[in-house]
């Protein structure tokens, strides 16, 4: 089966020593290797080569409103690390559809056609209000299929014309050489019925948020049922935070030390590979994996959990 396995970066997390109002250590049984002497972004490139050295196939960038922009990120990472896939999470509220859909084609071109897209979930309103997003919670998902269906047309089409609520071009559309290579691999998420219709008819993948894996391979049939109608395909994904060991001692005792997401695995590196690999016999065959601190973890996770995995579900991966 093929199995893709990537690592995500969060932007807002584990700030450099160096930086004001960033004194917080990380606990003392991990060593710290984000050096003073190195800026920020030196520290995502870090990152990158960790997860192109250790296999992954591909890095996400997390969207974080106060945080570096995730695109801008993903543009300085994929000149260093030139396998990767690498797919920066933003929201539909950045702007113009087209526009969007011309920095993408300019990363393809820049980059072999590596460039993803993931669709971050949307904030609550005062969050977006404060980003001068004012557009009501019972119209984000109408704007988002609108931004989809104008960023696809203007790189397929042309002459393409299209009016909505919140879109309107007018025999727009891209020429050569921008309209040469492939739209980005596109990643939606949400867990009700709406999010897998609208991924029926715009994603590559669907991202679900953890959970038995009974119930992920209801969701991910619902999904097949919905893309059948559409005449698509699309490819069941997991978002999954881990906290992995050698065993379930060691994971259970930095539970205490270290910051959670929802969800999060915690388990011997036998114990996760057995997890997602049920996963992945449920269906599943993009995995989002992330932990924290971010650059000490994808080594770990990728020389550890990654073999393990492979070696269960027959996947097999080179580093770069």
């Amino acid at each position: 089966m093929t199995l893709n396995i990537h690592w995500r970066l969060d932007p807002a997390a584990e700030p450099l020593r160096s930086e004001p109002g960033t004194e917080h250590a990380l606990p003392a049984f991990i060593r710290d290797r984000r050096a003073t002497s190195r800026n920020r972004f030196d520290y995502y490139v870090q990152v990158a080569r960790a997860v192109a050295q250790t296999a992954f196939d591909g890095l996400f960038v997390r969207h974080r409103s106060e945080a570096d922009e995730s695109r801008i990120i993903a543009a300085i990472i994929a000149r260093e690390t030139p396998r990767l896939l690498v797919v920066p999470e933003f929201p539909a509220s950045v702007g113009s559809a087209v526009y969007a859909a011309k920095q993408a084609a300019t990363f393809q071109r820049a980059t072999h056609g590596r460039l993803g897209w993931a669709i971050a979930a949307e904030e609550n309103a005062a969050s977006r209000e404060a980003e001068a997003d004012f557009v009501p919670d019972e119209d984000l998902r109408q704007r988002l299929d609108e931004f989809l269906t104008v960023a696809r047309g203007v790189h397929r089409d042309r002459p393409f014309t299209f009016q909505g609520r919140h879109f309107e071009v007018l025999d727009g559309g891209f020429e050569a050489p921008l309209n040469q290579h492939r739209f980005p691999k596109l990643f939606l998420q949400g867990e009700d019925d709406g999010a897998l219709a609208l991924s029926a008819r715009h994603a590559d993948v669907h991202l679900f948020a953890p959970g038995p894996v009974d119930v992920l391979a209801e969701r991910i049939a619902t999904l097949n049922t919905l893309t059948a109608v559409e005449g698509r395909q699309v490819a069941a994904g997991l978002i999954q935070p881990l906290l992995v060991r050698e065993d379930r001692d060691g994971a259970e005792n930095d539970v205490q030390h270290l910051p959670l997401a929802s969800g999060t695995l915690v388990a011997s590196y036998d114990e996760a590979a057995d997890q997602l690999a049920a996963y992945a016999a449920a269906g599943v065959t993009e995995l989002l994996l992330e932990a924290v601190p971010t650059l000490e973890e994808a080594y770990r996770v990728g020389q550890h959990l990654l073999p393990r995995l492979r070696a269960r579900t027959g996947a097999a991966r080179k580093a770069a």
